[in-house]
C-alpha cells in the first residue's frame, strides 16, 4: 500500500476520533498531547545523525564533480524565488479576497524566543566542537554547517580520507534505512497526530469568526499545488505530466498538515525525495535539509496573509500600498529565522511581525490563537511541497534527475 494512502488513512481515522470522543475537561486531549509528542519523537527520531552523514557524502560527490557550489547555488536561488512568489501571491490574494475583520479577542500573552545572531554564531562555533551533538534537537543548522565542511574536507587527500568517506557513506544509507521503517510505520502515529489537532479545535468556542481566513488559505493552497507550481513546472522542463510531482509529494504533505512539524515532516519527504521523485542523494542530501532551515515559502505564506487580516481587525482604515509592500518584505525575512522552531513555524513569525510592526500591534497575533494549530499546518504543508519542487527543479536541472515510473512510487 501506498505510504500516502497509510498517512492519510491514520489521518481521517484520527480526526474522527478527535471529533467523537468525549473532551472529559481536557483530559482527552491531554492524553493525545503527550501521545503526538512521542509520535513527534519518533517520527524525526534519526533526522539528525541522516542529515548530518547524508550533506557530508553529498558535498563530497559534488566536489568531485566540481559542481558543488553551482548546486548549492541553484537550491539558495530556487527556494528564495519560490518563498518569493509565494509572499506576493498570498498577500494579493487577501488584498483582493478581503474577508472580514475579526473581533479583538482577549488571550493571555505567548512568548516566543529565537536565538539571537550572537547565539546562532555561538551554536555554529562553540568552544568544544562535540557540543554540537549535545542539543537537544531544536536546531538543524549546527549540524548541517558542520556536515557541509567535513563533506568539502574528503579531498585533500584521498588516500587519507577514504576510511573516513566509506564510513559517512555506510552509516548514512544505515540511517536512511531505518529512516524508511520509521515512515512506513507512521501511519498508527498518524492517528494520535491528527485527533490531537481536531481536538485542539473542538476546545476553541470561537472557530467561526475565521471561517473566512481559513477559506482565503484554502483556495490559496488550492491554486498554489494545483495551479501554480504545476504550471511553473511545466514551463521550467516538466512538458508530459507536471502532476506526476503532485503525486510523489502527498506524503510528505499530509504528514505536515497532521504533524504541522517541519523536521517530522521532512523525514517523510527526504524518502520520497528518492523513491518517488527520484532526486538523488547528492541533490536531495543537501536541498530538503536546507528548505526546512531557509526555505519556508508556505509558513511565508501563511504568515502574510494572516498579518493582513489582523492589521484590517486592528484598523477601520484600509491597507495601503506600502503596508502591502512592508508586509510581503517582513513576510519575506521571517521566513529565514524559522529553523528553529520547526513546529511553531506560522504563529511565531506572526509573533515577530507584530512585534516588529508596533503601532499598538505587538500583541495582535494573539486574536489568531484559536486556529494556530492550523494556520502552522497550512505552512509546513506548503513548506513540504516546495521543498520537494524545488529539489525536483534542481535534480532535473543538473540533469542527474533518475526517471521513476509512477507505478513505482512508494
Amino acid at each position: 500500500m501506498r505510504i500516502w494512502i497509510k498517512l492519510l488513512g491514520g489521518g481521517i481515522i484520527g480526526a474522527a476520533l478527535g471529533f467523537f470522543l468525549p473532551m472529559n475537561e481536557g483530559a482527552t486531549a491531554d492524553t493525545f498531547s503527550v501521545i503526538s509528542d512521542v509520535v513527534l519523537n519518533i517520527g524525526r527520531w534519526v533526522l539528525f545523525p541522516l542529515v548530518f552523514f547524508s550533506v557530508a557524502v553529498a558535498t563530497h560527490e559534488l566536489r568531485q564533480d566540481k559542481r558543488v557550489f553551482l548546486v548549492y547555488g541553484r537550491i539558495i536561488l530556487y527556494l528564495a524565488a519560490a518563498t518569493a512568489i509565494l509572499v506576493i501571491f498570498g498577500t494579493l490574494s487577501i488584498v483582493v479576497l478581503s474577508p472580514a475583520r475579526i473581533p479583538i479577542i482577549d488571550e493571555q500573552h505567548i512568548a516566543f524566543s529565537l536565538p539571537s545572531f550572537k547565539d546562532i554564531l555561538f551554536q555554529l562555533f562553540p568552544r568544544n566542537l562535540f557540543k554540537i551533538f549535545g542539543n537537544e534537537g531544536g536546531f538543524l543548522l549546527p549540524i548541517y554547517f558542520l556536515s557541509f565542511f567535513i563533506g568539502l574536507n574528503f579531498s585533500f587527500d584521498r588516500l587519507i580520507t577514504r576510511p573516513a568517506f566509506q564510513l559517512f557513506d555506510s552509516l548514512a544509507r544505515i540511517f536512511y534505512h531505518i529512516n524508511s521503517f520509521i515512515v512506513e510505520i507512521l501511519a498508527i502515529g498518524m492517528i494520535a497526530l491528527a485527533a490531537y489537532l481536531m481536538l485542539g479545535m473542538r476546545a476553541s468556542p470561537d472557530l467561526g469568526l475565521f471561517t473566512q481566513l481559513l477559506t482565503v488559505l484554502v483556495v490559496d493552497t488550492v491554486i498554489v499545488v494545483f495551479g501554480l507550481f504545476p504550471v511553473l513546472l511545466f514551463y521550467l522542463g516538466e512538458r508530459e505530466n507536471p502532476y506526476r510531482w503532485l503525486y510523489a509529494t502527498l506524503a510528505g504533505a499530509i504528514a505536515g498538515f497532521f504533524s504541522g512539524n517541519a523536521y517530522f515532516s521532512l523525514s517523510v519527504t527526504i524518502r520520497h525525495g528518492k523513491e518517488s521523485l527520484g532526486v538523488p542523494r547528492s541533490v536531495g542530501g543537501p536541498a530538503f535539509p536546507l528548505a526546512v532551515l531557509f526555505g519556508r515559502g508556505g509558513t511565508a505564506l501563511v504568515t502574510a496573509v494572516s498579518f493582513v487580516v489582523i492589521l484590517k481587525s486592528y484598523s477601520s482604515l484600509g491597507i495601503t500600498f506600502l503596508q502591502v509592500l512592508w508586509v510581503m518584505g517582513a513576510s519575506f525575512v521571517v521566513s529565514y529565522l524559522l529553523g528553529s522552531v520547526p513546529g511553531m513555524g506560522a504563529f511565531v513569525a506572526l509573533s515577530l511581525l507584530c512585534g516588529s510592526y508596533g503601532k499598538g500591534l505587538e500583541q495582535g497575533y494573539l486574536i489568531l490563537k484559536p486556529i494556530a494549530p492550523l494556520l502552522v499546518s497550512f505552512g509546513v504543508m506548503l513548506d513540504m511541497i516546495t521543498a520537494s519542487l524545488v529539489s525536483l527543479l534542481v535534480a532535473r536541472h543538473e540533469g542527474i534527475q533518475k526517471e521513476i515510473e509512477v507505478k513505482d512510487y512508494i
